[in-house]
């Protein structure tokens, strides 16, 4: 009995209270957006988003009342599907029948369309995954170390890679550059603190930011050169952000209506009904924040973001909790996971960041985007809540 009442008095309270504010401006956005492509109604999106708010809760709670050590092998078995689900849409993209994998959505093959579940997408799934799976691999080789080498040094990252690379091909060649990304940002997050020297790792960004400027540089001297590696859909996302008024294609025309919707919300918002005759696309999804700036102005948007600020303080929080390594590495890539996506979304909208097809955490309509991140707070709440306090911490 005492067990069980130490174990409720260190669930963190505030973070699912923090949680449960997203989710009613979640709500409240999606049921003022303008639906502009879509069947279904404004009404119904915010049932539908309800559905997986409980359901991603659940989730969420039964994570947290399991020990996040258990998912060192549980993690391993759920790799092995969804590299088969990956595969399953690689397969569907190069002519191969697979069973519920949708076609091509947006340019881009990552979903699978289960029968009164509707769109479910792997790669949201990976993330998480991809962070239990690098903790572990940095815990296993730390703790066989007494004294490291910078050959131990490229052996950690090796392995890293190891697991990384698969997925990270599969969900490039759908292609969702996106989400690879974000899988970038997981993977440079626990670089940071998994003991590899920085030399090494500053040597790895420099490579990085050489490869980037040299892109950008060949572009603006020969435009076909970046075509070779980017999909023409995402060449014309990237020709909309940089020159959205004489690239007026799908992406440019969605990028000006997001600024001019951000612009009209000014201090206090506009009716719902102003928002809505601009026509944002994708305004219940990627482009959320836009219709909550619309809606609520700039007060509105300023207190959302605070909210997410909160949110990543009481993950960072979690981290200096736990004396785990384990939990530790698992706090930090969900960080980095959550502090880059939400950066990249609210940026694309307001012409800071490239457009991708990237929702933002707990506000935009899905049901996989919510899935993945209640997994990753259920985590986050199961570490905390097996925290230990030592006399002289």
């Amino acid at each position: 009995m005492n067990k069980d009442n130490n174990f409720t008095s260190k669930i963190d309270y505030t973070l699912i209270f923090i949680v449960f504010l997203l989710g009613c401006i979640s709500v409240i956005a999606i049921y003022f957006a303008p639906i502009t492509s879509s069947h279904l109604t404004a009404k119904q999106f915010v049932i539908r988003q309800i559905f997986w708010y409980v359901v991603s809760s659940l989730l969420a709670i039964g994570i947290m009342f399991l020990d996040y050590e258990r998912f060192k092998w549980i993690a391993w078995f759920l790799y092995g599907i969804l590299m088969v689900l990956l595969l399953g849409l690689f397969a569907q993209k190069h002519g191969v029948s697979v069973p519920f994998a949708a076609g091509d959505t947006s340019g881009a093959y990552s979903w699978y369309n289960l029968p009164a579940l509707g769109s479910i997408q792997p790669s949201e799934f990976m993330k998480v995954d991809l962070i239990l799976l690098i903790s572990q691999i940095m815990v296993k080789h730390n703790e066989m170390l007494a004294v490291r080498t910078i050959q131990d040094d490229f052996k950690l990252i090796g392995k890293i890679l190891g697991v990384s690379l698969p997925p990270f091909a599969l969900v490039l060649l759908q292609p969702d550059l996106g989400t690879v990304t974000v899988f970038m940002a997981i993977i440079v997050s626990m670089f940071l603190i998994s003991g590899i020297r920085w030399r090494i790792i500053f040597g790895m960004f420099a490579v990085g930011a050489l490869g980037i400027a040299s892109l950008t540089i060949s572009y603006f001297i020969n435009p076909k050169i970046i075509s070779f590696f980017l999909e023409s859909h995402q060449l014309d996302r990237f020709k909309g952000w940089l020159d959205p008024i004489h690239n007026q294609n799908n992406e440019g025309y969605q990028l000006i209506q997001s600024l001019m919707t951000i612009g009209s919300g000014q201090l206090y918002g506009q009716s719902p009904k102003v928002v809505k005759d601009i026509s944002l696309p994708a305004g219940w999804t990627d482009f959320i924040f836009s219709t909550i700036s619309g809606v609520f102005g700039f007060i509105g948007a300023s207190v959302t973001i605070a909210i997410f600020f909160l949110l990543i303080y009481r993950i960072v929080n979690a981290a200096l909790k736990t004396h785990d390594p384990y939990g530790t590495y698992i706090c930090t890539g969900v960080i980095g996971m959550l502090t880059f996506t939400i950066f990249e979304n609210i940026g694309m909208t307001i012409q800071l960041m490239p457009i991708t097809g990237i929702p933002l955490p707990f506000l935009s309509y899905g049901g996989s985007s919510l899935l993945t991140n209640f997994f990753a707070i259920g985590l986050i709440l199961s570490i905390e809540a097996r925290s230990r306090q030592y006399m002289f911490d």
